[in-house]
């Protein structure tokens, strides 16, 4: 902490130096609307003047108020300069050291303009109409290190257009179209070289003699080979990029580059690498996704190396073959979207600075865990994400990862969670097992998760929750919503309480969070009840629930240690049917990311009260239609005859073998439960209006005593 706070202050400091090195120029209101600003550290004026109207309107505004000894860097941007070809930079009495012209409308160049230029070190033209280089220019500005023409529309380098600038470094073409290159169009002194998004099909053998090159950019071409073209021997280049190409292999000649730190070949044809970085030891990013790789080898990655990141998303791999084993500096590693069907912890035991893998959208269906006789894993992972895969169990492959944060096993075919599957893994603070086929969380009592603070386990089979929160000591948020569940434990949360880790008020309690939206316990008619006792064990249940009419709810005896309606042990599932259709059909998963399809139903038997649920601030709110509930009472007691039957008068059972006592007594039972349930809801009813009726009473009265003289 003491290390930031000095690192912050650092920053600070440097930030109050450079604004106070830098100022307005004494002449700053005389040259409105240009801008003038002064660094008086590196004594040199920066001028802008955007959207001006001519190159003598720019000329106007700054004449007279410099001297040849201020060193300038000016830039006339977004501009209409037509006339510059009839003028001269010399009429600025400076010295420019940086000059940029950029969308300015300029397609002719007069080398007389740039006469006095000669000591320009940084010159852009980009943004413009040039259609080729202008080398005519470069004996007027010999000494020109960095020059950018990217989006000029140039179409062809010859041997001449560069020749004359001794001392450029740094070549910047980015963006037009580029398609034919002399052998020797490039200085051989440029160091970094940026002839990207072009139309280039050949390299010609203009790199092969860049052996001061630090960067290359040829990304976004249509190269498909540029093995042997690329420089024989470059000892100081750090950074590849040539990705949106055709490659279908890597250059072997990346071997010869001592100090690579980067590469980018993504979106490329790659179909295996050949060993090409077998010796690239001190590579730090490695970026090969959208691919076709499919297969690694050992001698892919022979040596130890220094890379930290390993993008391998979107090929086509089936197999890791132990290829990782010598990345031992690596620390993320991405294959997701890949064709993998089992991943063994085997492939990464001994990388300790591994912390992040993504295996998500592949199709493992088998979890390895390490040998069983291996006493230290050296496995440092903090992020796991396995969603979007074919699990159907963890075979406790997991139980080891003790340093582990986050883990995401979602979108998978997981029916069940054993106790030991997550044994050990006490660091962990995100659980994610939503969108699979689990039908209890019972299990997780016998786990201990000391540090768990949200659990998602939506859209799953969850009917009853007793006591699956007992190894979750911290727990803070539960995402239980889109489940089927009925009832909850008294005892769910007895052993639970939320616990801030982070922030100014670390280590105080908090209130448990419990998302029910969309399931059944939310039109438990002791709903109010329910959420009372949870809020006495510091817990709050949010969510609101469509709920069926009351002659459609389940209703049965509950144990008393449960809150919300316990289906019969013969009941093979609950009566209620979520509004949610659930549809985990994971066949076309790598072509099509997609969320699962969500159906809303529509309400139930418009001739029934229609109850809806909603808990809004924390409090439970009952939402019904009162409007049928006499004719519903009625078709209860069976006084309406059109659902009652064509002929009430007769009191006579039915005959025959059809009659079971057994059973019309249940049927007669539940009526009276629900003629029960309904008359105390007209009596509240009724008792609501009467308070209405009576405060509207007083306030009535009194206002009539105001109104007296």
């Amino acid at each position: 902490m003491l290390l930031y706070r000095l690192g912050m202050s650092s920053l600070a400091m440097l930030a109050m130096l450079h604004c106070t090195s830098t100022q307005h120029c004494p002449m700053w209101r005389q040259i409105v609307p240009c801008t003038c600003k002064t660094d008086y550290v590196d004594k040199v004026t920066t001028i802008t003047c955007d959207k001006m109207t001519s190159f003598e309107h720019v000329v106007e505004k700054l004449r007279g108020h410099f001297n040849p000894e201020d060193r300038v860097s000016l830039r006339l941007a977004y501009s209409t300069l037509g006339d510059l070809y009839k003028r001269s930079f010399d009429e600025f009495n400076m010295t420019i050291v940086n000059l940029k012209l950029n969308h300015d409308v300029i397609g002719f160049l007069d080398p007389e303009t740039f006469r006095s230029l000669t000591r320009v070190n940084y010159f852009s033209l980009a943004d413009n109409d040039l259609r080729e280089v202008p080398e005519k220019l470069w004996k007027q500005m010999p000494n020109v290190k960095t020059l950018d023409l990217g989006r000029t529309k140039i179409k062809t380098l010859s041997e001449t257009s560069f020749s004359n600038l001794k001392d450029i470094e740094c070549l910047v073409l980015a963006g037009n179209q580029i398609s034919e290159m002399d052998p020797k169009s490039i200085p051989p002194q440029i160091q970094r070289l940026h002839i990207g998004r072009n139309h280039i099909k050949r390299l010609n053998n203009t790199l092969k003699n860049l052996t001061e090159l630090k960067w290359l950019f040829i990304n976004g071409n249509e190269l498909e080979d540029i093995e042997s073209q690329l420089p024989k021997f470059a000892p100081k280049l750090k950074l590849i990029h040539a990705s949106d190409n055709l490659l279908e292999k890597l250059p072997q000649q990346l071997k010869n580059y001592p100090t690579l730190e980067s590469i980018f070949f993504h979106n490329n044809k790659l179909r295996s690498l050949d060993g090409a970085l077998s010796k690239s030891t001190h590579l730090q990013l490695a970026e090969l996704e959208h691919n076709q790789l499919a297969k690694l080898s050992e001698e892919d990655f022979a040596v130890p190396s220094s890379l930290k990141s390993l993008f391998l998303a979107f090929n086509e791999l089936t197999s890791l073959n132990n290829s990782l084993t010598k990345l031992t500096n690596l620390n993320f590693l991405n294959l997701k979207f890949n064709r993998l069907t089992e991943f063994s912890l085997e492939e990464i035991v001994d990388l300790k600075e591994l912390r992040s893998i993504d295996l998500s959208y592949n199709r493992i269906s088998t979890l390895k865990g390490p040998p069983p006789n291996l006493v230290d894993w050296n496995i440092k992972l903090t992020e796991l994400k396995l969603d979007h895969n074919d699990l159907q169990t963890l075979n406790g492959a997991l139980s080891g990862l003790t340093e582990l944060l986050r883990l995401n096993l979602s979108f998978n075919k997981l029916r069940k969670i054993s106790p030991e599957d997550f044994i050990g893994l006490e660091e962990l603070r995100l659980l994610d097992i939503s969108y699979n086929y689990l039908t209890t969380l019972e299990e997780t009592s016998k786990t201990y998760l000391p540090r768990l603070s949200e659990l998602k386990a939506s859209h799953n089979l969850l009917t009853i929750l007793d006591k699956d929160f007992h190894g979750l000591p911290v727990l803070c948020y539960a995402d239980l919503s889109n489940n089927q569940i009925v009832a909850l434990g008294r005892d769910l949360v007895a052993k639970t309480r939320c616990t801030i880790e982070h922030g100014v008020h670390e280590g105080t309690w908090d209130i448990l969070k419990i998302n029910l939206q969309e399931n059944p316990i939310l039109c438990d008619a002791a709903l109010p009840d329910i959420t009372s006792i949870m809020e006495t064990n510091h817990t709050r249940i949010y969510g609101v629930s469509h709920c069926p009419p009351l002659n459609e709810q389940p209703t049965t005896s509950k144990p008393n240690a449960f809150l919300g309606y316990v289906p019969d042990s013969k009941t093979s599932k609950p009566i209620y049917n979520p509004p949610i259709e659930y549809q985990n059909e994971q066949e076309a998963q790598h072509t099509d990311n997609q969320t699962p399809r969500v159906q809303n139903v529509e309400p139930l038997s418009s001739g029934s009260p229609e109850l809806r649920y909603e808990i809004h601030n924390n409090d439970p709110t009952i939402v019904e239609d009162n409007s049928n509930i006499t004719e519903h009472l009625n078709v209860v007691n069976g006084n309406d005859t059109a659902t009652a039957g064509s002929d009430n008068s007769g009191s006579k059972p039915p005959s025959g073998g059809n009659f079971d006592p057994v059973k019309q007594g249940k049927q007669i039972d539940k009526l009276a439960s629900e003629i029960e349930e309904l008359r105390t809801r007209i009596d509240q009813l009724s008792n609501q209006n009467q308070m209405l009726l009576s405060t509207k009473f007083v306030k009535d009265e009194k206002l009539s005593e105001l109104q007296k003289p």
